[in-house]
């Protein structure tokens, strides 16, 4: 069979930079395009969608590896981060819980410094007692113990004021460091949060790439079902064809019974469609996308819509009309038990029963039947079993 390939449109503009060679898969679809015989326009296409398809998913495969090596160190920062901010939390909460102890402290050392002054006020301070403990002095010895009671007096009076200062100190050095712990706590905050929002972008962005790469599998899976689908079409129609021809065989047989057989040699008949390439040759070949080995029972000439066809040889014409998978198709008994068959035309112009002579014109090139563009399929057949043709022209 032959197929007509049109360009899709205008070639691109030449361009300064050189193109890439060819993948090797776009290499393969090239020369399944190129054996036009076998391989419709529809079945290159989907051939197209499928290697594109496969250069998109893995593309995208090699995006989503990439995001994952990523997220590793990524994670591993959040995780970091995440006890750093932990570590400052905690120490804020024991500076917390030692600022609220020393405010205690100092609020009782307050206290007593104001419980002082107001005795100093009224009278009743330490130091009038003092003077009059003094006073009451009467020996050396009660003057030796009552100045040393004075003496511890005065000491705690200083002790307490000491103690006073060095707890106001101590609050707010407590501040300055929770201040600084909390500063710490709202920089690490921000670190972690920085790498939470990086790490959920990343995620995003890798479950938008698993998306489209789900979606390019499904749209592999449509590509392969439509050419699961025309393969078993394919199948179909070679079956029906093989029944076709083995029809035809068994008529010629009955018919040619009685015929003695003529040796084969070239130019016993000559050319159907003198010119004409040969696009597709006689024998056993596989389907390029579907692996199916089949029998081509004839050859094929290569020839434009409405190419006149000439008979072979002289002959009766055995049949002249549709012919299942042939399409409109003629067949001649040409004696000596062989006949020719002429497929896939676009017009008959013979009848059942007619006497034709060598080169006179039968028919018109088409695509009847099974056929993915025009072309004149022609058998010869011996008793019925078609034999090479080659043999004979």
């Amino acid at each position: 069979m032959a197929l007509a390939v049109m360009a899709a449109g205008p070639a691109p503009a030449a361009t300064s930079k050189s193109k890439p060679p060819p993948s090797p898969t776009a290499q393969k679809i090239q020369a399944l395009k190129d054996q036009v015989d076998d391989v419709s326009a529809d079945e290159a296409n989907l051939l197209d969608q499928l290697d594109a398809s496969k250069a998109n998913l893995a593309d995208l495969n090699a995006k989503v590896a990439d995001l994952d090596r990523q997220q590793v160190p990524v994670q591993a920062a959040l995780e970091g981060a995440q006890g750093h901010l932990d570590d400052v939390g905690g120490r804020q909460l024991v500076a917390e819980a030692q600022l609220a102890d020393t405010q205690g402290q100092l609020a009782a050392a307050r206290q007593r410094m104001v419980d002082r002054a107001i005795a100093a006020y009224t009278g009743e301070s330490s130091s009038a007692r003092y003077a009059d403990l003094l006073l009451r002095v009467r020996t050396i010895r009660d003057l030796s113990a009552a100045a040393t009671y004075v003496q511890s007096a005065l000491d705690n009076d200083r002790a307490s004021v000491q103690k006073f200062e060095r707890l106001k100190s101590q609050v707010g050095s407590l501040r300055d460091s929770l201040e600084s712990d909390r500063d710490q706590a709202r920089v690490q905050r921000d670190v972690v949060a920085s790498t939470q929002q990086d790490l959920a972008s990343r995620r995003q962005a890798q479950d938008d790439l698993r998306q489209q790469a789900a979606a390019e599998v499904a749209k592999q899976n449509d590509v392969l079902g439509q050419l699961q689908a025309r393969k078993a079409e394919f199948q179909g129609q070679i079956a029906a064809l093989q029944r076709q021809s083995d029809s035809l065989a068994a008529s010629l047989r009955g018919r040619q019974a009685g015929q003695a057989l003529a040796p084969s040699g070239h130019g016993i008949f000559s050319l159907p469609i003198p010119g004409a390439p040969i696009t597709s040759g006689f024998g056993p070949r596989v389907h390029p996308i579907y692996g199916d080995v089949r029998v081509h029972t004839g050859i094929d000439f290569g020839a434009s819509y409405g190419t006149p066809i000439h008979a072979a040889a002289d002959g009766v014409v055995v049949s002249a009309g549709p012919l299942g998978g042939y399409g409109n198709a003629t067949v001649i008994d040409h004696g000596n038990g062989l006949a020719t068959l002429y497929g896939h035309q676009s017009s008959i112009a013979v009848a059942p029963g007619q006497s034709v002579r060598r080169g006179q014109v039968i028919g018109y090139v088409g695509c009847s039947g099974l056929c993915t563009g025009p072309h004149l399929h022609f058998e010869v057949r011996v008793r019925g079993t078609p034999v090479d043709p080659m043999q004979y022209l």
